[in-house]
Parts: structure tokens; sequence; C-alpha cells
């Protein structure tokens, strides 16, 4: 079988990137190992990426605007999203639609594991299991997740910061009917002592969830401490764990091929968020694949294109993460720091559609003095 693009990996950066190729005439290959993956993930979605991607009502199970966040010492900051809301996704039902939606367009979608790739001039040659015969294709996209094997065979940089998460579902009991319409983040040490824990509600369950940089702390305790401390007698009807990639590889475009969303690391620090990454840098890549083919426009264009866009968020984040998060003492001057308005306003405006929100110079110079404050309190 011969393809412009073979695209391995049918998660959300890969599906839409598969979805952009087809629906301009590329004649395209979408590779997924397991269409019935459950991919672990919160499920969080902004409103600028349902706006952008045309999400349709019914896989949005959730419209959230009230989120609350929680101190080691237990302090509650109860926080009001005016001017949007998060959406609450099942990555089941999510991924399968971009996939379908893909393959409406024309993509060929096949089920099956890349086993290995092989390069001869401008061709290559991806190796299928289940006796699928092999894959021709000018062009790959590496969509193969965290640890992308795509990323491996062909030779780009590693990933480097890796934090593995683990998250468990709940059917809906007393104890979690507080969260039905409400986000809730846990900054405390007990839960996380390098990330933080979430209680994400859907449609039929609670998605309750923690994170920790990978093999540095016993990743299972954490989350049962977790579980305890919300007072959950019930067990979980579902465990998902998976590493997530919270920093851009050095690189993440060649001659003939690009990495997109995990692959490409793409997974923003101090939040996890991925979702809305993967589906831009599915685009961006796709539409830079595109000019590459007709008109041998280089596909660095897009890691440039996406790096502009983007590196002050990564940067900022990777900064709160990396002096907030170090201690609980500091997690609590960070949570206090929540209960400002201004700090909600310029952090919610700025999640909904991912650009950086300026304030005005007094609101700026008011957050600075009060973040000099608290660090020296917490340090």
């Amino acid at each position: 079988m011969r393809f412009d693009v073979a695209v391995v990996g049918g998660g959300p950066s890969g599906a839409v990137a598969a979805a952009e190729l087809a629906k301009a005439g590329i004649s395209t290959a979408l590779i997924e190992r397991n269409l019935e993956n459950v991919k672990p993930c919160g499920g969080a979605i902004p409103l600028g990426l349902i706006e952008e991607f045309g999400i349709p009502e019914a896989l949005v199970e959730k419209k959230l605007s009230r989120m609350s966040v929680r101190s080691p010492a237990g302090r509650m900051i109860f926080m009001e999203m005016p001017n949007g809301y998060v959406g609450m996704v099942r990555r089941e039902r999510f991924d399968s639609y971009l996939r379908d939606r893909a393959k409406r367009h024309g993509s060929e979608v096949i089920e099956a594991r890349m086993k290995e790739i092989s390069r001869s001039g401008d061709t290559y040659t991806i190796t299928l299991s289940k006796e699928h015969p092999p894959v021709e294709a000018s062009y790959i996209i590496g969509a193969d997740g965290a640890n992308s094997r795509t990323a491996e065979v062909l030779g780009f940089p590693q990933n480097e910061l890796q934090v593995i998460a683990m998250q468990q579902r709940f059917h809906y009991s007393d104890t979690l009917k507080p969260y039905e319409d409400l986000v809730e983040i846990w900054f405390d040490g007990d839960v996380s002592p390098d990330f933080y824990g979430w209680i994400f509600p859907k449609t039929d369950h609670i998605a309750i969830g923690t994170g920790t940089e990978f093999r540095k702390h016993n990743l299972r305790e954490l989350q049962d401490r977790f579980v305890q401390k919300i007072g959950i007698s019930e067990k979980p009807y579902l465990d998902e764990a998976a590493k997530i990639p919270m920093k851009p590889r050095k690189s993440f475009t060649q001659d003939n091929a690009i990495l997109v969303g995990d692959a490409a690391g793409l997974v923003t620090p101090a939040n996890g968020e991925g979702i809305f990454f993967a589906m831009r840098s599915g685009k961006l890549g796709a539409e830079a694949m595109i000019d590459r083919i007709r008109n041998n426009k280089p596909l660095k264009i897009y890691e440039k294109t996406f790096r502009k866009l983007y590196a002050p968020i990564f940067f900022g984040l990777q900064t709160l993460q990396s002096v907030y998060y170090k201690n609980d003492r500091l997690r609590e001057s960070f949570v206090a720091i929540c209960e400002d308005r201004d700090v909600q306003r310029i952090t919610f405006d700025s999640y909904l559609y991912k650009k950086m929100v300026p304030a005005p110079w007094s609101v700026q110079m008011k957050i600075f003095m009060k973040n000099i404050y608290h660090l020296a309190k917490g340090s």
C-alpha cells in the first residue's frame, strides 16, 4: 500500500493531522495499534479548542465554569470562569470521533502496530503487525505518544522530562456528589510531591488522579492516599496510567518526518495539559506537510510556528512549576495567590484560547509584589 503520508498513532494529534491531509487531497494512512484503546487522561479541553475544531455538543459531557483549589493545609479557594468553560470529554469517545472524521475525509485507517520503519531514497517502508502488508509513504508523522517508537526509530532527540500519571474512575456516590459540577485541584505533597491531584466530573463517573515525575515516587501509594483523603470508601471500576512528556523535544522535525502531540513532548508543565497542544500541533504539522508536498517548503516551518505561538506559555508554566511545586510551604503560598481575582481572570482568559492576556501595569505590579511576598513567606 502506497501513500503520500503515513501517520503513526491515532490519538487526537494523529487523527487531526490525518483529517487535514486527507481533506487537502493528500493520500494518507492513519495507523493506530488499538482502535479500542482508552487513553488515561483527565479529558479537560478549553472552549477555544471546541470552537476551532467544531467538537459536537454530544461529545462534551460537562461544561464546567466552577473550580476549586485545595492547599496542603486544607485551605480552599473557589473560582468562577465568567467568560467560558472547561469541557469534559471521555477519551474513548473523543478519539474515536476524531478518527472517524479523518476516515470521512478520505484517510485510510489501519488497525495495526508499527513494528519497524526503513528508508530507501525518498520512500519509507513501515512494517506492521497482524499480517498487514507494509505501508510505503514519502512522509511520516509520528503521533504515537510519550514512548514514541517512531521518534526512536527515526533518531529524534529523546523526551526529557516525563511524569507518570494515574487515574481511577468512580461511580457517583454520596461522597462524590459535591463534585458533580465542580473541578477540584489539590496542591498537596501527600497527593503529589511535584505535580498535583485532580477531581474531574463526567456524565456518569468521577475521574480522580495524580501524577509525579517518572520513577521518583510510588504512584500507587500517592493515589491511594489521595482517595483516602477525599474520603472515598467505594472501589474504582477502572484504573488507568500513562506517561506524560512535559517538555518539548529539542527538535521534532526532520526533512521528511515530524512529530506531533505527546510524541513531540507537547504537554505543558505545571498543569499537564496535552489535548489542545496535540490537536494544534497535528493541524500545524499537517499544514506544513501540505506545503512541503505542494511547494517544497521545509517542514521546520511547523516547529518554528509552534514554538513562536506557544513557547511563552511553556516557559511560564515551567517557571511556575519549578518555583511553587517544591514543597508544601510554597504550595500553600501558591494557593493563596490564586485567591486574587485578577490572577483568576488572567489565568482563565489565557486558558480558554491559549493566548497570553495582557494586564494593566498596576495589576502586573500587584501580582508581582504578591508573588515576592508569598515566595518569601513560603521559602
